[in-house]
């Protein structure tokens, strides 16, 4: 089961608020933006109203738990800021502190004159707003917007895995009829590099002189033929292949890693062969499956 890293989701939802002074309930329009981008490891940050600030910790804590990776970006915006402000209360243990300083200041300095509720007003931080909080049913209903959020951004996931599954699938069909075109040939290229190798060798003992034994020949020929075997490397590259096919229809979750790596060993494979087997033939092929596996790499960089 491949899932994408990538999703999007939004709503536009009105929750009703109660007023702090009146108690009356009134609605308010809020916006929620859910973004799922790719990432190696599971990011969230979510912008939220300073007075829900304090949903933060367990919003990181719910997305972690249903996407498992990637980069998860929440929003939510209300129409109205001040929709959850509170009563403005006097700051009454400040307005004290002043009183107290200012009475000080005129019996040091000998100033005269009142205090008036004027002066008062003017002066930083005398009120203070308390916030109000969201009722049970209010934040009941936020949550549930917000599990209809997340099930429509996994769906987007879902839908986005399907066709990264598709294409990965036939990806690994055309790299799997390369690699049998490639072997064959690897087979003939070896045939026609003994017979190089023979009729040099006979060419140069027709010449020269030699006291090369027949089992030191047979060793110099072996050795080079063993060079340019790639049968180990066909091996191991189909078995790559396999594990690729049980990764696509395996009904885990979380797969972009050991397609990676799988993927990377893929490469690794590839690369020894091309440069094992100096073969014109050979090497266009080890080209076209490297562009090929190049492009599931880029594909599994999206797959949670």
């Amino acid at each position: 089961m491949i899932i994408s890293m990538t999703g999007f989701s939004s709503a536009i939802i009105t929750l009703p608020i109660a007023d702090a002074a009146t108690g009356s309930a009134h609605d308010v329009q809020v916006s929620l933006t859910l973004k799922s981008l790719n990432s190696r490891f599971f990011e969230a940050s979510c912008r939220l109203p300073t007075s829900l600030s304090f949903l933060e910790t367990e919003l990181i804590r719910y997305f972690k738990n249903e996407f498992h990776r990637g980069t998860i970006q929440f929003t939510i915006y209300m129409s109205s800021p001040s929709a959850l402000t509170g009563i403005i209360e006097p700051a009454i243990s400040t307005v004290r502190g002043y009183l107290t300083a200012l009475e000080k200041i005129k019996k040091e300095c000998h100033v005269q004159g009142e205090v008036t509720l004027r002066d008062l007003i003017s002066l930083n931080n005398i009120f203070e707003m308390k916030e109000a909080p969201l009722s049970e049913e209010t934040l009941e209903q936020l949550w549930k917007e917000i599990r209809a959020l997340t099930k429509k951004c996994n769906e987007a996931r879902n839908l986005e895995g399907k066709s990264l599954e598709h294409d990965l699938s036939e990806r690994v069909r055309h790299i799997r009829n390369l690699i049998n075109i490639l072997e064959p040939r690897a087979l003939e290229a070896m045939a026609l590099k003994k017979k190089q190798l023979l009729d040099n060798l006979r060419a140069l003992l027709s010449d020269v002189s030699s006291e090369l034994t027949a089992e030191s020949q047979i060793s110099a020929i072996y050795n080079q033929m063993e060079r340019m075997d790639i049968h180990e490397e066909i091996v191991r590259f189909n078995t790559h292949l396999a594990t690729l096919d049980e990764i696509l229809t395996s009904q885990e979750i979380s797969h972009g890693k050991k397609l990676d790596f799988t993927l990377q060993e893929l490469f690794r494979e590839t690369n020894t062969i091309a440069s094992k087997c100096s073969d014109a033939i050979i090497s266009g092929l080890a080209i076209s499956i490297k562009v090929e596996l190049e492009k599931a790499r880029e594909q599994a960089q999206n797959i949670i």
